[in-house]
């Protein structure tokens, strides 16, 4: 039943499409270096036109990921604010306490971002 496909693969107005269900099926813990080597030429459809996954990445300073949301807070982190819908300044800066609970509220309002095989 639950899918990649439509507003499942949307996250606050970055449509990842396809990439999304590359990231949860990807085998984790993975490096900066091989997500850009190996998804850098995705293009995201954002609110302000597309951008291209290896420039989300380059300025990251996260060098390891262990879960797909991981993965996809770096690259909304590294889009510009004009181009991402509601998520610069959620990042704990009102709830520090509720950090570790972020994940699961962010799966209701951006689909699952778990991985798919571990």
């Amino acid at each position: 039943m639950n899918n990649d496909n439509g507003d499942q693969s949307r996250a606050y107005g970055v449509t990842f499409g396809p990439l999304k269900r590359a990231l949860r099926e990807h085998q984790y813990p993975v490096s900066t270096g091989e997500l850009i080597e190996q998804y850098g030429g995705f293009e995201l459809e954002t609110a302000a036109g597309e951008r291209r996954v290896e420039s989300a990445l380059e300025e990251c300073e996260t060098t390891t990921f262990a879960e797909p949301w991981e993965v996809r807070d770096a690259i909304l982190d590294g889009l510009d604010d004009d181009a991402v819908v509601g998520y610069h300044g959620e990042s704990g800066a009102e709830e520090p306490a509720e950090r570790d609970d972020r994940d699961a509220s962010e799966i209701s309002r951006a689909g699952d971002w778990s991985r798919r095989s571990e």
